[in-house]
């Protein structure tokens, strides 16, 4: 059986009609869901976009112990144990992050692409003058990654030229050309398509804005929008992030049409997923953390417009929806593909969800060997076949834990009866201690944003409007017990571990 994976950067859930009524328009993804299993939570486990990459390839939850950088040497990938048992795997990518200064996420395929240009990739070199399309004190790095990237895109004419376009065309000449002579591939298509730069054509934008007069904020910072945006600017935002995930849905679309017209359907997994979402107004936020012109970094709490990821996964010959109610997060995708493929098998007992070698031998090379029990994430298959409903009691979101400050390292913890804790840590003794920590961007102290622990019902309130952590002190406390647990299960370095195991209210936390 193929597989093919496509994730679409900064793609939130809610785009989807799957997920409830949206102002949206994706006809093809729409299409795709109605004859896939829909996973209603699903949500990333490393934020953002390379500890994800990276959770998605290894199987682990990678924020435990590292952070945004290349893929670790020792690392055995999901692209590597397939291409060692003899499924070929290719990568067509235009997410820079993945390749540039060598941070090497296309290593174990057999064959990538790189379609070059888009955001911070240093490709073109002229035009040298390059006009704004706003003031740069509104713009993320106006002067660094806007200029970079209106540069690269300076010689574009229509819609083919965009990079969801290019990526998946290149992706059909691959399934024609080589992909439908194979006895078993992996294709891995990473778009970086709706994240910014937010540069759709024209046809796209009308399909949500009749006019607009004002100047094109194609890249803000991240911060609370009304310090530096008219209400006119933001809904502009808005739309632009509408149009290019039309835009994607298009694309979507024709690669979903020649799987079809290649024969692959009765013979291929498609998987659509994405990283992470994004804010554009909800909370009073803009973007995915504060990030502003002055050059500090400060977390968002992880809330479910930037944790919950759509996921859709159709199978050879499916006909019809069916929705999901497990709690699943991206290191689920490794085992999952490594079962679809026939290379492991999962088996539930308990409620618990064991992954097993099928063909150990393969897994083992001079250099290195795959150990199903070292990975952290569970295959979904189960949950295909009726096995069982459920893979975990929690599902835990967060930003990387190595810097042991509260600023950096928020989280947030579901369960499956609908609670959402919202953690940071306890680092004071550490600070008392004098035990040094990484402030060239990270400060100890926040600048905007309260680090006191919340906790949200999500059933009576999604958007997270209402900290109930006060009278439930005792639920949130087993909570976070139970996360301190699941960091022990997963085999958490106890120095990063040491700051989570402290849990305190203080008297005024609603008001966080």
């Amino acid at each position: 059986m193929n597989v093919i994976l496509v994730i679409s950067d900064t793609f939130r859930r809610d785009n989807l009609s799957c997920y409830g009524p949206t102002q949206v328009k994706t006809p093809n993804l729409d299409k795709l869901a109605e004859k896939s299993y829909v996973f209603d939570n699903a949500f990333l486990g490393s934020f953002p976009t390379l500890p994800n990459r990276l959770d998605i390839m290894s199987g682990r939850f990678s924020f435990i112990n590292s952070e945004w950088g290349a893929l670790p040497k020792d690392t055995v990938t999901l692209q590597q144990i397939l291409s060692a048992s003899g499924i070929v795997t290719q990568m067509i990518a235009d997410n820079p992050h993945l390749i540039e200064n060598g941070y090497n996420y296309e290593r174990g395929f057999d064959g990538w692409e790189w379609i070059r240009g888009h955001e911070s990739d240093h490709w073109k070199v002229t035009p040298r003058d390059i006009d704004l399309p706003a003031n740069p004190d509104k713009l993320s790095k106006a002067h660094i990654t806007v200029e970079n990237y209106l540069r690269n895109t300076s010689w574009w004419k229509s819609d083919e030229d965009h990079f969801a376009a290019r990526s998946v065309k290149k992706a059909c000449q691959w399934l024609e050309n080589e992909g439908q002579e194979l006895e078993k591939f992996f294709l891995y298509i990473d778009l970086f398509d709706p994240h910014e730069p937010w540069d759709p054509s024209e046809e796209y934008v009308k399909m949500y804005e009749d006019e607009y007069h004002g100047e094109e904020v194609i890249y803000p910072y991240s911060d609370y929008w009304k310090e530096f945006l008219s209400e006119d600017e933001l809904k502009h935002i808005q739309t632009l992030y509408r149009a290019k995930v039309s835009m994607v849905d298009r694309w979507i679309g024709v690669l979903r049409d020649k799987i079809e017209k290649l024969g692959l359907e009765e013979d291929t997994v498609f998987i659509f997923t994405s990283d992470h979402g994004h804010l554009f107004g909800e909370h009073e936020r803009i973007g995915k953390a504060f990030n502003p012109p002055k050059g500090y970094y400060e977390a968002f709490r992880m809330y479910h417009e930037i944790r919950s990821l759509p996921l859709l996964v159709h199978l050879p010959g499916q006909k019809k929806s069916e929705h999901l109610e497990a709690l699943v997060q991206s290191p689920d995708l490794m085992p999952t593909i490594l079962e679809m493929t026939g290379l492991v098998a999962s088996e539930t007992m308990s409620g618990k969800t064991n992954v097993q070698a099928l063909q150990c031998g393969i897994f083992y090379t001079n250099d290195w060997h795959f150990n199903p029990e070292e990975i952290h994430g569970k295959s979904i298959m189960p949950l295909l076949r009726g096995e069982t409903k459920q893979l975990r009691a929690i599902a835990v979101s967060s930003n990387t834990l190595i810097h042991h400050t509260p600023v950096v390292a928020k989280c947030a913890v579901v369960t499956e009866d609908g609670w959402c804790l919202h953690y940071s840590g306890d680092y004071t003794d550490e600070v008392q201690q004098g035990i040094k920590v990484n402030r060239k961007l990270i400060e100890l102290n926040p600048k905007k944003e309260r680090v006191e622990p919340a906790l949200f019902y999500l059933p009576a309130d999604p958007n997270e409007e209402h900290n109930l952590i006060q009278g439930n002190e005792k639920r949130a406390l087993a909570i976070h017990q139970r996360y301190v647990q699941w960091l022990e299960e997963i085999g958490t370095p106890e120095e990063h571990l040491a700051g989570r195991r402290k849990f305190a209210i203080s008297e005024d936390a609603n008001e966080s």
